[in-house]
């Protein structure tokens, strides 16, 4: 062969398997005749064989097929073996037609006998197009499954369930996720019909749909964006879901591929959604009803006091007037109720023992609930301290205890529960309006006759009622909706036909524990004293309200002064600053509330006492200008002596005392949160100072001289533990709040370590901060002292 033709030869690695050099010599002699270059290595023995098979790898094994202590057929097994795809060519003088069948049977692709070598090259040329062949498809296969294999690791990570069916519409693939959907493992349901995964009512109506989708023309096609469908669990339950089903036809078989959605809680929140409008909705127009109506009732009732007065003595007029005030007094019940509905009754939030208030309440109604009626009362051990209005879960807990009693008409057990109970982010998530934390429950459950499941989302709208006409106004549980949504809580209810009703309250949990006059519950003090010397100023915007009220007062013995609204009521202070009471509305027109004017009347004149009086106090609220930490509340519409009450305790310094004199100092990496706290302790009277940096802290702390401190327990280039040395070091005597996000644990560590360096450690007030329970620990710091 020419060096050209050498050049041109196809390089070709050969193992030689042949114990005869000079048979070995005539091979590769053929293989260059016929283009081929080999590179060659020769073996006779099975150790040799073996070790030139690990050593490189080789395009084409030539093997004899009779060898002195070796032979093809073992060389061939040996390759085999080791599960190698080499083309193997018997070259032998010795073998026979039987032998040769035997040997391609057992692997081999040709043989030829050395006395025809013109016939090598041709076999190994047509060999090496047929293994080349082999890996291609073997590669392609690999490629197929490694693709198959990544599509099942995507279809098991897959959010939604995915499930295919064949032309039959058997189950081939089923997903994780359709196994957590459908209760079903892929086990149960491989080669069984789609119907197994929907209602049996759905499925003669399925099947003809995805028959139509199968004989349509295209390839791969949606039947359709988004199809709602009803499922079927293992349960049996049905729910509802979304489905995409997609066509694939490949080798001329069709697969059906269905990517299913459970649309279960997005359709329970989407219902709650417009459960919550309608009450809103209900509430707004309630609430703005009520409002008016108050003002109306404030007027007859004060009138109707004094008439009953100068009747006195003639009985038929008086009977007849206390008829009428009797009737304006229910008015006002009801007023009352649909305000509690609305979220807009006024409240007076405090922390409170909730296992004290329900024995003392269920004391009191045992009697009204009969002795038909076995009561129990399961109370939590070491149960958290509430935070609302006690006087109004009083109310709630006897409207949830006769509506339990009127549903056992016969008798039953009636039982009162109360537990600690952590609502998680997940909870909120599916229950609109409620806010992650840590909650006070009381439960009432009843073993009655249960509220049909038609019905039971409309308890709670206001004047619905399942009882008999005559029997109930149908504001009682509208009473309990609205109080717990005011008071930051949540309220949830349970009832089976034939088994009874269950109705859960949540509140809020206290951070403090209450003071033993506030874990009773709430009862009215006696009016000590009247100081009828005393000069009241009596702000409101509707005249004939306003004239109920200064006729009630003067009638008291005060000394009045009107003004009718905040502007006006300001003019007057500086014309008269003997005033010793402001008497004021809290919604009033002409751009400054109730609240408003008693803010800036306190800033000027911080001895100067606030007595509000309102329908309701959302209106403020809402605005920013909250009541609490200014003075107390006289609701709408009032009877002269509770009027005089509220006057003599406002007098008296029974009420929401300001705060004068005291500074308080904030630190906190959010300015939010500083802001929140400023206004709140400034409508307390406390002079405020804030920074958002830890390290301008002891600076500002030794300029400033703070009688209360505010630390955050986390912050970018500090922590609070820190701080609370900075504190130690300077010898504070202040009173520390601390305020964080932190586990509770450490929350309680950082105290205890505040306590250990001798520091005034107040509490803690966890994050989020409700505003009532912070205007309550500042109020008290205000009492007694600061520091």
């Amino acid at each position: 062969m020419s060096g050209q033709e050498r050049g041109m030869a196809k390089p070709l690695r050969v193992l030689l398997v042949e114990d005869s050099p000079d048979d070995a010599e005539l091979i590769l002699r053929e293989l260059r005749r016929g283009g081929l270059a080999p590179s060659h290595r020769t073996v006779a023995a099975a150790e040799a064989f073996l070790g030139a098979l690990e050593s490189q790898e080789w395009d084409l094994i030539l093997c004899d097929y009779t060898m002195t202590g070796f032979s093809g057929a073992q060389a061939l097994a040996l390759l085999r073996s080791r599960g190698l795809d080499i083309p193997f060519i018997f070259v032998s003088g010795t073998i026979g037609e039987e032998t040769a069948v035997a040997a391609m049977r057992a692997g081999a692709q040709d043989y030829v006998v050395k006395d025809n070598l013109k016939r090598l090259v041709p076999a190994i040329e047509r060999e090496l197009r047929d293994s080349a062949m082999r890996q291609g498809r073997l590669r392609a296969e690999a490629e197929r499954q490694a693709a198959e294999t990544r599509f099942r690791e995507i279809l098991a990570m897959a959010p939604d369930a995915v499930v295919a069916v064949d032309e039959e519409q058997r189950i081939t693939l089923f997903n994780r996720a359709a196994e957590a959907v459908f209760g079903y493992s892929v086990e149960e349901v491989s080669g069984q019909f789609l119907d197994l995964l929907l209602p049996s009512g759905m499925v003669a109506e399925h099947r003809r749909h995805l028959a139509a989708f199968a004989e349509r023309p295209e390839t791969v096609r949606r039947m359709s964006e988004r199809s709602e469908v009803t499922g079927r669990r293992k349960s049996g339950e049905e729910f509802p879901a979304e489905a995409s089903i997609s066509k694939l036809i490949e080798d001329g078989r069709t697969t059906f591929l269905a990517v299913i959605r459970d649309v279960s809680e997005r359709k329970a929140l989407q219902e709650q959604l417009r459960q919550v409008q309608k009450m809103e909705a209900v509430g707004q127009l309630t609430g703005g009803l009520a409002h008016d109506f108050n003002n109306l009732l404030t007027i007859v009732i004060g009138n109707l006091d004094q008439l009953c007065e100068e009747l006195d003595g003639q009985l038929r007029a008086r009977k007849l007037a206390d008829q009428a005030l009797g009737a304006s007094l229910r008015g006002a019940n009801l007023t009352r109720q649909l305000l509690a509905f609305s979220r807009r009754q006024p409240l007076e939030t405090r922390v409170f023992d909730l296992n004290r208030l329900v024995s003392d309440t269920i004391a009191l109604l045992r009697r009204t609930l009969g002795e038909p009626v076995e009561v129990e009362t399961r109370l939590a051990a070491e149960l958290w301290p509430a935070l609302a209005d006690p006087t109004q879960l009083e109310a709630a807990l006897a409207n949830l205890a006769i509506n339990a009693r009127d549903a056992m008409p016969d008798g039953g057990r009636l039982i009162v529960e109360t537990a600690n109970k952590p609502l998680d982010a997940h909870y909120a998530a599916c229950n609109l309006e409620v806010a992650p934390g840590d909650y006070v429950v009381l439960a009432v459950s009843d073993s009655g006759t249960g509220i049909p499941p038609e019905v039971l989302d409309k308890v709670f709208e206001p004047f619905f009622t399942t009882k008999d006409p005559g029997k109930g106004t149908g504001l009682g549980l509208s009473m309990v909706y609205g109080f717990a949504k005011q008071s930051g809580g949540h309220v949830k209810i349970y009832s089976e036909l034939g088994h009874g009703t269950t109705v859960r309250l949540y509140l809020p949990r206290a951070s403090t524990q209450p003071k033993d006059e506030e874990a009773a519950a709430p009862h009215l003090r006696p009016v000590t004293k009247v100081a009828r010397d005393a000069t009241i100023l009596v702000v409101e915007d509707d005249e004939e309200v306003r004239a109920v009220a200064l006729r009630q007062l003067r009638a008291l013995g005060y000394r009045v002064v009107e003004a009718a609204d905040g502007k006006a009521g300001l003019q007057l202070l500086e014309q008269q600053a003997e005033v010793d009471l402001l008497f004021t509305d809290v919604v009033m027109r002409g751009g400054m509330s109730g609240p408003e004017l008693a803010r800036e009347a306190r800033r000027r004149w911080p001895s100067l006492k606030v007595l509000f009086t309102s329908g309701y106090t959302e209106a403020a609220l809402a605005g920013g200008s909250s009541i609490e930490g200014l003075g107390n509340l006289l609701s709408k519409p009032y009877r002269r002596d509770e009027l005089a009450r509220k006057v003599a305790e406002a007098l008296d310094g029974n009420g929401h005392a300001a705060v004068t004199g005291l500074r308080l100092l904030m630190v906190d990496d959010e300015p939010d949160v500083g802001a929140f706290v400023r206004e709140v302790a400034e409508g307390l009277g406390f002079e405020v100072a804030f920074t958002d940096r830890a390290r301008q802290f002891a600076a500002l702390y030794s300029s400033f001289r703070p009688d209360v401190v505010i630390l955050d327990l986390a912050m970018p280039d500090t922590d609070g533990i820190e701080l609370l040395q900075v504190l130690a070091d300077a010898g504070s005597r202040a009173r520390i709040l601390l305020m964080s996000g932190f586990d509770p644990k450490m929350r309680e560590a950082a105290l205890l370590l505040g306590k250990a360096r001798a520091l005034r450690m107040v509490g803690i007030v966890p994050k989020p901060v409700r505003a009532a329970e912070l205007r309550l620990l500042l109020a008290e710091l205000g009492r007694d002292g600061g520091a």
